[in-house]
């Protein structure tokens, strides 16, 4: 279990480092910031993605105390 955990971690580590080296990138800022803005887009929707063990339980366990509100 602790592997698979150090893994993942690995793995988002190593995925938060590529998208700093793709940002860095000058061509990213040619063009009115249109390939920066579109890979920001791309960016968030990946990392929701990703994180989902992570934050996917946390969510759900909160939403059972919310209850029903009238």
């Amino acid at each position: 279990m602790a592997t698979a955990v150090d893994n993942y971690l690995t793995l988002l580590w190593n995925m938060f480092q590529y998208d700093i080296t793709i940002l860095s990138q000058p061509w990213m800022y040619y063009w009115v910031l249109i390939p920066a803005i579109g890979y920001l887009v791309f960016f968030f929707i990946k990392w929701a993605v990703i994180t989902t063990p992570l934050w996917l339980p946390v969510a759900l366990a909160l939403s059972t105390f919310q209850g029903r509100r009238k």
